[in-house]
């Protein structure tokens, strides 16, 4: 057991070839369980080099002819690799199967590959140390692996049609940690992202790292942000791709809006985030990012949402739950919690059809 939660021991088996495409597969066999849950089901899982990436793709043997279909895109956590994510796949693809039956009008597969810097990918692994065990680019190296993380999915995004040989018309996605870092990111930047779950992630890259550096007692002067542990380059670019930083930059989030605001406010919200559905899963014990980081951005999007909300006709949903006594892991009733959210948003199917979000851009 580790400070995520989980046991993992992955191994490889021979390669096979899957009826949907005419590329060549590496299959896998993975070992791991969400401690408090039955085993989940057994799923299909094909490795497939795309762009120059290793993607572990779950559920293509179990599609039903000729449907269209959804991608479930999933993020793992920092020191992990894809292999994290085979839990949470299986569960999804294999509760999709249940609940839509063999008939179903849409099919689902669940795609996974590893973060920049981690797994197959790894060059460093001092920079995936915090401040505290001695990496004083930390808060660079964090957000640059989210940011990339993000664009690797988008890029993948675009070519993943081609590669299976499927018709891929919705995406929703799914992630952990340093990877929930990347779900609200995703949310906020990738207009084909229809709806998102973030399990112990923080939408406010600026104020997590302020916490933490405060923790790790750095030699930043009086101010951090602007220091060299947290430079201008970085301030800039969590201003174009963080959630709190696009809405509000470096200042802190307003007790109360003027009129002026919300509709500076819903401009955004109507670029990035229209019609999507969020569901945020906090431990409510989680010391690593802790839920005050993540509270009073999610208070300003619920209560914009609200029944007598400034932003209530925008279409937006968020669900927002914290598990008391949960620390920083991906808890068994989250994980149940995570998988009902995205049967239900699978099952609304995209935003729009395929015709109306055609060149539909990222704006990341």
């Amino acid at each position: 057991m580790n400070v995520y939660g989980l046991n993992s021991k992955p191994t490889t088996s021979a390669s096979t070839h899957s009826a949907h495409t005419k590329h060549f597969y590496f299959a896998m066999s993975i070992n791991y369980v969400t401690q408090g849950l039955p085993a989940a089901p057994e799923i299909s899982i094909k490795t497939v080099h795309m762009a120059g990436l290793r993607v572990d793709v779950y559920g293509l043997d179990e599609l039903p002819p000729n449907v269209p279909v959804s991608c479930l895109w999933l993020l793992h956590p920092r020191t992990r690799s894809r292999e994290t994510m085979n839990d949470i796949a299986r569960r999804t693809i294999g509760a999709w199967g249940a609940h839509a039956g063999s008939n179903s009008k849409r099919g689902l597969i669940a795609l996974a590959f590893d973060m920049p810097n981690h797994g197959t990918r790894r060059v460093s692994i001092s920079a995936n140390h915090p401040w505290s065990r001695g990496n004083p680019t930390h808060a660079l190296d964090m957000f640059a692996m989210v940011k990339g993380g993000v664009l690797d999915m988008s890029g993948l995004m675009d070519l993943v049609s081609g590669y299976l040989g499927l018709e891929i018309d919705g995406h929703v996605c799914l992630g952990w940690s340093l990877g929930g870092h990347g779900a609200w990111q995703a949310f906020f930047g990738e207009k084909r992202i229809d709806a998102a779950v973030v399990i112990i992630g923080c939408p406010d890259f600026i104020g997590l790292m302020s916490g933490r550096a405060a923790g790790s007692k750095l030699d930043c002067g009086a101010d951090f942000i602007g220091s060299k542990y947290f430079p201008k380059d970085l301030i800039d670019i969590c201003s174009k791709h963080d959630p709190k930083a696009i809405c509000f930059g470096t200042a802190p989030i307003p007790s109360s809006l003027s009129s002026a605001e919300q509709t500076r406010l819903r401009a955004i919200l109507d670029e990035r985030v229209k019609g999507k559905k969020l569901l945020l899963c906090s431990g409510g014990d989680d010391e690593l990012v802790p839920y005050a980081n993540t509270k009073e951005f999610s208070t300003l999007l619920k209560e914009a949402v609200g029944e007598k909300g400034w932003y209530r006709d925008g279409g937006l949903e968020v669900d927002d739950r914290v598990y008391e006594g949960i620390g920083h892991k991906f808890s068994p009733k989250m994980v149940e919690d995570a998988v009902q959210f995205l049967v239900n948003a699978v099952e609304k199917g995209p935003r729009g059809k395929a015709h109306v979000r055609e060149g539909e851009k990222s704006v990341l």
